[in-house]
């Protein structure tokens, strides 16, 4: 099996996803956590900061955030800058979700691997055919 950092940077690439700890006016995705009047923590996920919806991006609860950027940042098609800080990154489970991607897109990374230039190797690529169970047919052409 490939490194799971390889894997968490190929599916970056794929999605076009860059992340930005500094907060920027320029980003595509805004996640991260406020705190009310009365001391209660909320999530806030949005397109842009300036216009938060209460309704619309404001969570009190963290179980659908993670599954709701990552929609968000598909949704960027190939191009996002997302502003989250990396605490708030590993408390989502973010890497999580691009360890899922990366399993679900594989047999489109293996295709583009040589063409986007994700890096990986014959070796990678067959330990991918073994653990994915793609097709030898497949692998080949991705190969030669």
């Amino acid at each position: 099996m490939i490194e799971e950092e390889k894997m968490i940077k190929i599916a970056k690439q794929r999605l076009g996803l860059e992340i930005n700890n500094n907060w920027t006016d320029t980003a595509n995705v805004y996640c991260y956590q406020e705190s009310t009047a009365d001391g209660y923590e909320v999530w806030v996920l949005t397109h842009d900061h300036r216009e938060v919806n209460v309704n619309e991006n404001v969570y009190y609860y963290d179980h659908d955030i993670a599954d709701e950027l990552f929609d968000m940042i598909t949704q960027c098609n190939g191009d996002c800058e997302l502003n989250i800080d990396s605490d708030t990154w590993d408390d989502l489970y973010m890497d999580d979700q691009l360890l899922e991607y990366f399993g679900e897109s594989i047999d489109d990374i293996v295709e583009d691997n040589d063409e986007e230039g994700y890096g990986l190797t014959p070796g990678e690529i067959q330990k991918i055919k073994d653990e994915y169970g793609l097709d030898a047919e497949e692998i080949e052409e991705t190969v030669s």
